[in-house]
């Protein structure tokens, strides 16, 4: 069972399989831009959308200038994801700043 406090960031689909919302800072490879997943907390846990906000950032990873804003859905959010981990972009575990949210 999930804790209450994780929900936010998971969906059911109509199988009952739990799946995790993509939320997060990913950081390029060349620490030139950063983008960062939220889900959209006014979408339905059904069928949730997420936000991406792209941004200019400095070397350490630190965002610094908004490029733009994009409301995707469930699917798009996971394939994106999925591919720019596997492009060798990093996962920020912790905010950066609580300013950018």
């Amino acid at each position: 069972m999930i804790p209450p406090s994780d929900m936010s960031n998971t969906i059911i689909n109509s199988r009952d399989k739990v799946l995790s919302t993509p939320t997060g800072w990913l950081v390029a490879p060349n620490r030139n831009f950063c983008l960062f997943f939220i889900r959209d907390p006014k979408s339905t846990m059904v069928i949730p959308n997420v936000f991406t906000q792209l941004w200019h950032c400095t070397k350490d990873g630190i965002p610094t200038k908004l490029k733009n804003t994009r409301r995707i859905d469930y699917e798009s959010a996971f394939e994106t994801w999925h591919e720019l981990l596997s492009n060798n972009w990093e996962l920020i575990e912790q905010p950066i700043n609580d300013n950018y949210y």
